[in-house]
């Protein structure tokens, strides 16, 4: 199974942006930008824009650090007080997310950006059901055990696939850039 080293600071910095790009998103169209901005960047550039561990849930791909973070279970947080200075979370009959400060763009790229908002463009035109079902004929979630995690080379394209192998296999052992 192909898996990254999660970066926190990026992932502060992601959810920044797109809490800042679409003020009160909610969880559930978070988990699918982040799920179509990885694959898309993985695709285009051989790397994830955070490694969270994505977990095959009955709605679609979840990131699953991400989520606890979300939920307030931030023990195993680095950093805590960087994700509470960032976002404010609203909580009630679905969670959102509301950007306490702008994102510091020094920790993304110009692909992290790119592939982010093409995400929130895409998810911010479908309903939750329609995006829920798009998730569900994705390789990568119908390849998974259903609660058990997404393997990153199954988000890869097959026709990508000799193209992003041995790169992804290299930023897998060293991390996210």
């Amino acid at each position: 199974m192909l898996r990254f080293k999660f970066s926190e600071q990026k992932a502060v910095e992601v959810l920044t942006h797109i809490a800042s790009e679409w003020p009160h998103v909610t969880v559930f169209y978070v988990a699918k930008i982040l799920f179509f901005a990885e694959k898309a960047h993985l695709n285009r550039y051989a790397r994830p824009i955070v490694g969270d561990t994505f977990v095959a849930m009955p709605n679609g791909p979840v990131p699953s650090t991400i989520y606890d973070f979300i939920k307030g279970n931030l023990d195993q947080a680095g950093d805590p007080g960087a994700f509470v200075a960032a976002l404010e979370i609203h909580k009630g009959s679905s969670r959102s997310l509301r950007a306490l400060r702008t994102p510091d763009y020094d920790v993304l790229s110009l692909s992290d950006i790119e592939c982010l908002n093409e995400a929130i463009g895409f998810c911010r035109t479908k309903r939750f059901g329609v995006l829920s079902d798009l998730t569900h004929q994705e390789r990568a979630w119908l390849d998974a055990t259903s609660n058990g995690p997404i393997d990153y080379e199954h988000m890869v394209e097959p026709e990508n696939l000799d193209a992003v192998a041995e790169s992804a296999q290299e930023f897998a052992a060293h991390g996210v850039l």
